[in-house]
């Protein structure tokens, strides 16, 4: 999540792995947005409550992307929504943050992360 955008490279590998595992493999999966607490908002952007919108925001771009490249693999529309996209730290601090649990918009996103993990199995 530290790029600007979903590589091509990461969207091919979620169409190959819809191809060799059929589309079942997003019945238990869950996209990690990586590297979460490394993004840094606009510089324009001077609040807390603006970089949490702005970061809230760029989740669901992301989301979208995803949801798009599922579809185009043969996974039905509301599959593909189902399919957790979850914002996840780098586990050290950084100059940013030095609490590497914290992002924009919570305080903590490793039990959100695992419970979207957890969720997925059931």
């Amino acid at each position: 999540m530290d790029r600007d955008r979903v590589e091509i490279t990461e969207l091919h590998a979620i169409k190959q792995l819809s191809q060799m595992f059929t589309t079942k493999i997003w019945d238990t999966a869950v996209f990690a947005l990586t590297y979460a607490n490394r993004v840094l908002p606009p510089s324009e952007i001077e609040t807390n409550e603006k970089a949490a919108e702005w970061f809230k925001e760029r989740i669901k771009e992301f989301q979208e992307v995803i949801v798009r490249t599922l579809v185009e693999s043969g996974v039905l529309q509301d599959k593909a929504r189902e399919v957790p996209v979850v914002p996840a730290g780098y586990y050290k601090p950084t100059r940013r943050m030095s609490n590497p649990r914290e992002l924009y918009d919570r305080p903590d996103w490793f039990n959100p992360f695992w419970y979207s993990c957890a969720n997925q199995m059931e």
